[in-house]
C-alpha cells in the first residue's frame, strides 16, 4: 500500500522504521507539504544511527535528494529502461505526477513478475480452435465435444464421460444423477474450494465437514467413521492439490454401509493411487478445466461414471431435461450446464501435451524439494505410499513463529513473486460453520502457515530457484526479529 511507502518530513526516525519494516522494500519516500523531498533506506537510517543520533530525530535531517523517480505519463518501455538501469542499485522507484507528489511506487522485479499460474497453451490449441470456428460448429454440439470426451475416457480407462460447463456443475449433476435429495448427508472434507459443499447445498441435502489429514491435507479416515450416519448417502473426497486419497480404506467405508463414492479430481487429473489413476475409483468422478488448471479449455468440466443409468440421467439434465425422444419436449426439470465445441476444441489439444505437462510438474516440485526440503522451516504436503502425485499446487508450510502469510505475501511481491494461501477450510467461514463440529480441527493448526508458490509448467528453472531462494530469504528476515 503506498501509505507504507512515504512519511511527512517532520515524522521521526523511528516512525519511519516503522513503515519500512511494513512495505518490506527497506526503502521510504519522505514528503513535505506532499511533495517528495527525498528518499531514505534502511542502511541510510543504520550509518545515521551510528553517527549517534536518535530514533526519536525527525526523519526529514536523513533525507537522501538523490533519488530516481517515474514520470507519471512514463511508457513501459521507459520505465523498464530506468528500472535496468538501476537493477543493481535502487529496488524502489517512486511514481510522480506533475506536481511532484508520489502517487505509486513501482518495484523493479515486479517488470519480471513470477504468477502463481499460468496455462500451457503450445499445442495444437490455435489449430483446433480456428477448425472449430471455420466450420460454424461453436456452440454445445460438434465433433470436438466427442473428440475430447473419447481421448478422455481412453486416458482414464474407458469410463463414460460427459463434458460439462464447469466441475462444480459436474458436482451437481453428479449428485443428482446418484439421487441424493433433500436431507441426505454428503460427507466432504473441510479443506477445499467451496464447490464441493455448495453442489451439496444445490441438491438440498446436508454437508457433513469431515477433517483432513494433518500431513497429507487429503480427507480423514478416522473421523469420516465417526460422521457416518444412517443419513450418509455420499461421500465426496478431494484429491488436494494433486494428492491422492487413501482410497483402498476409502472404498471399504463405501462398500461396508452402501454408500455412494463421488472423487473431486479437479485438481489431480494424471495423478495415481498404487498405480491406478484417480477418476477411476469413483461411482462419479469430477474433474476442472478451468484456466489455472493442469489440462484447461478456459472454463469447463468433465463427469466419468461407472453406471450407464448415470451417466444417461446426467446428460439429460445437462441437456435442459429435454426428452431424448421428442426434440424441445422437457419430462423433467433440467440444466444448461453444457460445454461448447470451442472449448472442448482446446482440452483435446491440451490432452495431446498431457504426459509432457505432468512430467514437468513433477519435476517443478522436485526442483522446489531440492532448495527447501533440507530446511527445518518448510515441510511440504506428503504423499500416500505407492501414490503418484502430480502436484498441480506446490503447497509448502512455514515452521516460523513470526511468519504471518500478509507479511510474506507482500515481501514475495516486492521481489517480483506471487504466491497464495489455501482454500479457506469450511470451519471457518460462516455460512459453512454450522455444517462443522465444533471439535478443533487440523486445519487449525496449518492453514495460517501455508503458502502455495508458482507451479506452472512454462516456469524456468532458475525462476524457481529465485523463488526457493526469495523465501528462504524472508525467513532469514523473520529470524531477525
Amino acid at each position: 500500500m503506498l501509505k507504507n511507502f512515504v512519511i511527512d518530513s517532520e515524522k521521526t526516525i523511528k516512525e519511519a522504521m516503522a513503515k519500512i519494516n511494513k512495505n518490506l522494500t527497506g526503502t521510504i519516500f519522505i514528503n513535505k507539504n506532499k511533495k517528495i523531498i527525498g528518499a531514505v533506506t534502511d542502511g541510510d537510517i543504520r550509518r545515521f544511527l551510528l553517527l549517534g543520533k536518535n530514533t526519536n530525530s525527525k526523519i526529514k535531517i536523513a533525507a537522501n535528494n538523490k533519488y530516481i523517480s517515474i514520470a507519471q505519463n512514463s511508457t513501459k518501455n521507459e520505465i523498464f529502461s530506468i528500472c535496468q538501469k538501476y537493477k543493481n542499485k535502487i529496488k524502489v522507484f517512486p511514481v510522480i505526477n506533475k506536481k511532484n507528489e508520489v502517487i505509486d511506487i513501482i518495484i523493479g522485479n515486479r517488470l519480471n513478475f513470477i504468477p502463481i499460474y499460468e496455462p500451457y497453451l503450445r499445442g495444437n490449441e490455435n489449430k483446433y480452435l480456428t477448425e472449430c470456428l471455420n466450420s460454424n460448429w461453436i456452440s454445445s454440439a460438434g465433433p470436438f465435444i466427442q473428440k475430447f470426451e473419447s481421448k478422455f475416457s481412453k486416458i482414464h480407462n474407458n469410463s463414460k464421460a460427459l463434458t460439462v460447463s464447469s466441475a462444480t456443475t459436474g458436482l451437481h449433476l453428479a449428485l443428482m444423477s446418484l439421487g441424493i435429495k433433500k436431507n441426505d448427508e454428503v460427507i466432504v472434507p473441510n479443506l477445499t474450494f467451496a464447490a464441493v459443499i455448495n453442489s451439496v447445498l444445490y441438491a438440498n441435502a446436508k454437508p457433513v465437514i469431515v477433517d483432513v489429514d494433518k500431513d497429507k491435507w487429503t480427507i480423514d479416515i478416522k473421523d469420516i467413521k465417526r460422521k457416518i450416519t444412517k443419513k450418509t448417502k455420499a461421500i465426496i473426497v478431494v484429491h488436494m492439490y494433486g494428492n491422492p486419497c487413501n482410497m483402498k480404506e476409502i472404498e471399504k467405508i463405501c462398500s461396508k454401509y452402501k454408500i455412494f463414492l463421488i472423487e473431486d479430481c479437479a485438481e489431480a487429473i494424471g495423478s495415481r493411487y498404487k498405480r491406478k489413476i484417480v477418476g477411476t475409483f469413483g461411482d462419479c468422478s469430477v474433474f476442472s478445466f478451468f484456466g489455472n488448471k493442469t489440462i484447461t479449455t478456459g472454463e469447463g468440466g468433465m463427469i466419468l461414471f461407472k453406471s450407464l443409468n448415470c451417466y444417461n440421467l446426467a446428460k439429460k439434465l445437462r441437456d435442459h431435461g429435454m426428452s431424448t425422444q421428442k426434440k424441445y419436449y422437457h419430462d423433467m426439470v433440467g440444466y444448461n450446464y453444457r460445454m461448447t465445441n470451442m472449448q472442448a476444441s482446446i482440452g483435446l489439444a491440451q490432452l495431446e501435451n498431457f504426459d509432457k505437462i505432468i512430467k514437468r510438474k513433477i519435476e517443478i516440485f522436485n526442483i522446489y524439494k531440492k532448495f527447501l526440503g533440507k530446511s527445518n522451516y518448510f515441510k511440504f504436503q506428503t504423499n500416500e505410499k505407492n501414490c503418484l502425485n502430480t502436484y498441480w499446487a506446490i503447497a509448502v508450510t512455514i515452521n516460523h513463529k513470526n511468519f504471518k502469510f500478509k507479511e510474506c505475501e507482500e515481501f514475495m511481491k516486492n521481489n517480483g513473486i506471487e504466491i497464495r494461501n489455501l482454500f479457506y477450510p469450511f470451519n471457518r467461514q460462516k455460512i459453512y460453520k454450522k455444517y462443522s463440529s465444533k471439535t478443533k480441527y487440523n486445519t487449525d493448526i496449518f492453514f495460517s502457515k501455508a503458502i502455495i508458490l508458482p507451479t506452472f509448467p512454462a516456469i524456468k528453472n532458475k525462476e524457481i530457484g529465485y523463488v526457493a531462494n526469495t523465501l528462504k530469504k524472508y525467513v532469514k528476515n523473520i529470524s531477525l526479529l
